[in-house]
């Protein structure tokens, strides 16, 4: 099946190829926090309550963990500093865009051909987007954290009020998942923000969207690279991938002036190609019916390419909502189907 990229590839060749903190009263108290064990807040013993009261869960257990955890302040460091938002497209997808993760891409998707062609043909994601994704979050399950999950979400949680809502949230779906699982509470290894396994699932996309897919009655997605394949197409198409779409195309712009304001803006696609062309916007390649949003990225230093992106870039960005983020999966994706197929 086709990705469906119109030409990115060549394009690409031819072009030559923070986040604001809290109040000051807010940094004040974590400041003051950073030698206190989590036990010591009172939202967090508001949270116990909550978690006892509505799921039944363990107290004893709960005030336990929580007295055995501080601020990991590198989290909230990381958490302002993310490369998807800081770095330039043209640096940012070096990290993915290596003869290396090409090669393992290939590896993975000859060892895997069964559930890959599975999952497309039950889910309608091309395989190559399936392995993409798994080879730039993980390098293919290679690299899945190190830090224990419980102590980086209760940090997001109670000492990053800009997010605080949100890992409260997913801190909830991950001492459900940890019940629900038989997990140690504070063993469980993950990214800094609480992403779990080869497809970085966060706790509450774990619990909804986790896949037992080569049928064995349990979910693995640390060690099951069959449940991590069929995770990734579920999560797709559970956020509107559509089947035989299309994904993005390069775009000729010819005033900025006049479209400056929708370069990059929201996250679903805006307006029709015949609208865009009223603006001064077109396709380079083919013509595709419905809508579509426009998206820059700095190729080279100096130097902004411009894509027509239609509903599965913006699938992809559910995923990790990143532009950089989105095209270098599809970049990815190509190469790794040209070589497969070479």
């Amino acid at each position: 099946m086709s990705i469906k990229m119109i030409s990115l590839a060549a394009a690409l060749l031819l072009s030559g190829c923070s986040a604001v903190g809290g109040s000051n009263t807010s940094k004040q108290v974590s400041a003051e926090r950073q030698d206190q064990t989590y036990i010591e807040v009172p939202e967090v013993q508001t949270f116990i309550d909550y978690m006892a009261s509505k799921h039944q869960y363990d107290r004893a257990l709960l005030v336990d963990v929580f007295s055995q955890i501080k601020k990991r302040e590198q989290v909230i460091t990381k958490s302002n500093n993310q490369p998807e938002v800081i770095t330039p497209y043209y640096e940012y997808r070096t990290r993915f865009l290596n003869q290396g993760r090409i090669d393992s891409g290939v590896e993975f998707a000859n060892r895997n051909r069964v559930w890959l062609d599975k999952a497309e043909l039950e889910f309608g994601v091309p395989w190559p987007i399936i392995v993409s994704i798994i080879g730039v979050e993980t390098a293919y399950g290679r690299v899945t954290g190190n830090r224990d999950v419980f102590t980086s979400l209760t940090t997001l949680a109670f000492d990053y009020p800009r997010r605080g809502k949100y890992f409260r949230s997913e801190l909830e779906s991950y001492l459900l998942l940890a019940r629900q699982e038989g997990w140690t509470v504070g063993e469980t290894k993950g990214s800094y923000s609480g992403a779990l396994g080869m497809v970085q699932f966060m706790p509450s996309n774990y619990l909804k969207l986790a896949k037992d897919f080569n049928g064995n009655e349990h979910i693995d997605l640390w060690g099951s690279e069959a449940d991590a394949i069929g995770s990734v197409a579920n999560y797709l198409q559970h956020h509107g991938w559509q089947r035989d779409g299309y994904t993005v195309s390069r775009a000729r712009v010819d005033d900025l002036d006049n479209v400056e304001e929708w370069v990059n803006k929201g996250r679903s696609p805006m307006f029709t190609l015949r609208e865009w062309s009223k603006l001064g916007v077109w396709a380079t390649t083919d013509y595709v019916h419905g809508k579509a949003g426009l998206v820059g990225l700095r190729d080279q230093e100096g130097s902004t390419a411009y894509w027509l992106a239609y509903e599965n870039f913006f699938t992809i960005m559910d995923y990790n909502p990143s532009r950089r983020y989105a095209m270098s999966v599809l970049e990815l994706a190509n190469r790794i189907a040209q070589s497969e197929g070479s």
